[in-house]
């Protein structure tokens, strides 16, 4: 009987970044041209109707886009230029995980199209991981690992491995991650993730993630390009990908890739794939706890270093303070804090 060595908490596709083309209608790109003015002259990112979805338009580019629209959902780029697709999409990761791929690709087909007419969606990226629990991974594991790219970067923290990254994400073909996700979510602030992992996650050990970006010229390669066809094609690229990347048990032999893959890699290259969604309202709400996570220490030194510098004594005192210092910023400003908030929330990709 074979024994388990890893735990597998969640495995699927983390990000999926989609291009489109489409004929972008006079109208649409006159209004666009109009906000985009608007948003330079205010320094800011005011509202911008695409179909449904009210979104905010920014005062500066989206990579070679020049209309960048933003949602918590997803963020968007539109271009009149004919030399590339007219547009870009970027779901945001508790968005896609919130309702799951293939809800996320349909979600986005209908919001396009009922602005842009007929939209032909292509996958310009796909991200597959899993979480796993059980691999005490150390430095001394980066010689165990045999890739097909010869670029080798680790990462580590006083002495200890924090990540290891396999070849280069600019060859827009395939590159690999392994790192401490537990490690790295207290930077992030994503913490739905422990409620996505649930009662296997074992708040006393490590995560570690394996996760590989597929950018379009592997997907070329492969023959996909259309987003329900990639997903389809899951299983497929996971057996590929933990073929290009593994994990070996050291042998007397001068050639590393014939050394036996290790047991822990079998597991990996078992991974579900599973197609979940967690629900919205989980992720969402994860993510707000994970930034308040971050932001109360702060937030409390300077709320006392403020009490100290108003002449308060209490913490009444401060927030009636507070209160009163906030409203005599605002007006000399000329920016309510209403408007700051909607601002940051924007930022924050919060709902």
């Amino acid at each position: 009987m074979r024994v388990e060595l890893l735990t597998e908490l969640a495995s699927g596709v983390d990000a999926l970044y989609l291009s489109g083309r489409a004929s972008l209608s006079s109208e649409l790109l006159q209004r666009l041209e109009y906000t985009r003015h608007e948003a330079e002259i205010l320094e800011g990112s005011p509202p911008f109707q695409f179909g449904n979805l009210p979104m905010t338009l920014a005062p500066h580019a989206f990579g070679k886009y020049r209309y960048s629209l933003d949602h918590p959902y997803l963020r968007l780029g539109i271009t009149d230029k004919l030399s590339i697709p007219a547009l870009r999409i970027q779901p945001r990761a508790e968005f896609l995980h919130g309702i799951g791929p293939r809800a996320t690709v349909d979600t986005i087909t209908d919001l396009l199209e009922s602005e842009c007419g007929a939209v032909i969606l292509q996958v310009s990226r796909i991200d597959l991981f899993t979480d796993v629990q059980g691999w005490s991974l150390s430095g001394d594991d980066r010689s165990a690992f045999v890739c097909r790219a010869a670029e080798l970067n680790t990462s580590e923290v006083h002495q200890d491995l924090t990540g290891l990254r396999f070849g280069k994400r600019s060859t827009g073909t395939i590159n690999a991650r392994i790192y401490n996700k537990t490690e790295e979510l207290k930077a992030s602030g994503a913490q739905y993730w422990k409620g996505i992992w649930g009662e296997a996650f074992d708040p006393d050990l490590p995560v570690h993630r394996i996760e590989f970006e597929v950018a379009r010229g592997a997907l070329r390669e492969f023959q996909l390009s259309n987003p329900h066809a990639v997903l389809d094609a899951t299983g497929s690229l996971w057996t590929y990908l933990t073929q290009w990347l593994s994990h070996r048990v050291a042998t007397n032999d001068a050639t590393r890739s014939r050394w036996p893959v290790s047991p822990y890699w079998e597991e990996v290259c078992r991974a579900s794939l599973a197609d979940g969604s967690w629900g919205l309202n989980r992720t969402y709400q994860g993510k707000q706890c994970g930034e308040m996570g971050k932001t109360l220490p702060a937030l409390i030194g300077y709320l006392a270093r403020f009490g100290a510098l108003s002449d308060s004594y209490s913490e009444e005192e401060m927030l009636e303070n507070l209160k009163s210092y906030v409203a005599r910023y605002a007006k000399h400003t000329h920016t309510p804090m209403n408007y700051r908030i909607r601002q940051k929330r924007r930022e924050l990709g919060l709902l």
